[in-house]
């Protein structure tokens, strides 16, 4: 019997082992789990170090940060990533230089929104450091394309090593800072520098170089594949930062803090699996092997989210369950005393149903239905919106409540579509 069992356990080793998949999933969990333990260290110190009202205006320089950075990511590596190999080299060469067009735009919108910012929220000091910050968009364009082409051939592992690399180096250099006494700046300049890793360690690992001989392609195909992932991002700017926006002009910079906190905490090592999962999943569907691509991809998406209703599911309520007891251990007394305990897990389940939705997102982009996802989007920030304004006037657990049942009905929404999109014929599909 020990025999059997062991030969069972043997076979499935070998099974997890030769599923790629699960193996990038498996390389991309480790690297963030890791990145995560080190950014641990950055959440206690800086939880111990700085009052709500210093979170509050930390939230508030990362969130200007975040919402310009969010369009540099996706809207023309994506696709890079889904285009075909007789297309590839062309789509290159345009598409590195319109990053640097698009680099150069978004350190200006990162100087107008840091002005933004500093005016409504009557914070001055606030418009240098998320003007510096503005700096890392001229450095993303030297690695975007091998960062691409990397993820495009699966280079997972290389992926999670720079992901660890340039982690370690942001939370030693933050650590060093803050013993330093620089206050919040201890924060913003590691981040500046970051980049620089991630951008040597893809360069390094491809081979592809700016050839001025080879020909490109015609911009506008890109744009117009992108533009709807660009009113996506867009979308997910307005999803990821209209909450901290709305807590800290209604509520203040100290309820500000105390949600930013409880976000951080809540969707921690749920989060790690969900990107893990999302970054792996589209070059999965995108290199399915078959006669019938479409069908292929439509049977790699099921099986995909079956398996983060398992992982994530199952780590979402284990994280909310331990809630009470890491909090005031962890992170201090004063944090439990706040009333962050409840927003950390009602926040903590909202990471299931929005990793079903990114997830499913991603489905839409491999069968080339941007204009569907586009569609799920709109109605999710909608939702969004509206529950988020309705919920403002009663206080920060009615805003986290909010959150959690937006994503539940985005969800069904997505999964009810994708259903739909993966039963139809290949040739309707791929049109």
């Amino acid at each position: 019997m020990g025999r059997i069992n062991f030969q069972t356990l043997n076979h499935l080793a070998g099974s997890f082992r030769a599923n790629a998949f699960f193996r990038n999933v498996g390389w991309l969990t480790g690297s963030m789990l890791l990145s995560r333990v080190f950014r641990l260290a950055i959440t206690v110190v800086v939880a111990r170090t700085f009052s709500t009202v210093d979170y509050g205006q930390i939230a508030l320089i990362f969130t200007a940060h975040e919402i310009i950075t969010l369009f540099m990511q996706r809207c023309t590596q994506v696709k890079l990533v889904q285009a075909p190999l007789e297309a590839l080299a062309a789509l290159c060469k345009t598409t590195y230089s319109l990053n640097w067009l698009l680099g150069l735009g978004l350190l200006l919108a990162q100087w107008v929104t840091g002005f933004i910012i500093a005016t409504v929220y009557d914070a001055p000091d606030l418009w240098l450091p998320i003007a510096l910050l503005g700096l890392c968009h001229l450095l993303m364009p030297i690695g975007m394309v091998h960062a691409a082409l990397n993820v495009r051939q699966s280079k997972l592992k290389l992926v999670a090593k720079i992901e660890v690399s340039q982690t370690f180096f942001e939370v030693v250099g933050v650590l060093l800072l803050i013993a330093s006494g620089l206050g919040i700046w201890a924060l913003v300049i590691p981040k500046l520098f970051a980049p620089l890793i991630w951008v040597f360690g893809h360069r390094s690992q491809c081979p592809w170089r700016f050839d001025r001989q080879q020909p490109g392609t015609d911009w506008r195909s890109i744009l117009r594949y992108s533009g709807n992932l660009l009113v996506v991002d867009g979308m997910q700017v307005i999803r990821q930062n209209l909450d901290y926006l709305l807590v800290g002009h209604f509520l203040g910079l100290e309820a500000l803090g105390l949600y930013f906190f409880a976000f951080n905490a809540g969707l921690g090592i749920a989060t790690t699996f969900a990107n893990a999962i999302n970054s792996a999943f589209l070059p999965h569907l995108c290199n399915a092997d078959s006669h019938d691509a479409a069908s292929a991809r439509a049977g790699r998406y099921r099986n995909g989210i079956r398996m983060i209703g398992i992982v994530v599911g199952g780590t979402v309520v284990a994280q909310a369950a331990a809630a009470p007891f890491y909090v005031p251990l962890v992170f201090g007394e004063k944090w439990e005393a706040a009333g962050s305990i409840p927003l950390i897990v009602i926040l903590c389940l909202t990471a299931l149903p929005k990793t079903m939705f990114e997830s499913s997102s991603q489905f839409l982009r491999a069968v080339d239905q941007p204009k569907l996802d586009l569609q799920c989007h709109l109605k999710l920030t909608v939702l969004l919106v509206i529950g988020l304004i309705l919920a403002v006037p009663f206080g920060l657990t009615a805003i986290a409540l909010s959150i959690l049942v937006t994503y539940t009905l985005g969800a069904l929404l997505m999964l009810l579509t994708c259903r739909r999109v993966s039963q139809l014929p290949a040739t309707i599909v791929m049109a």
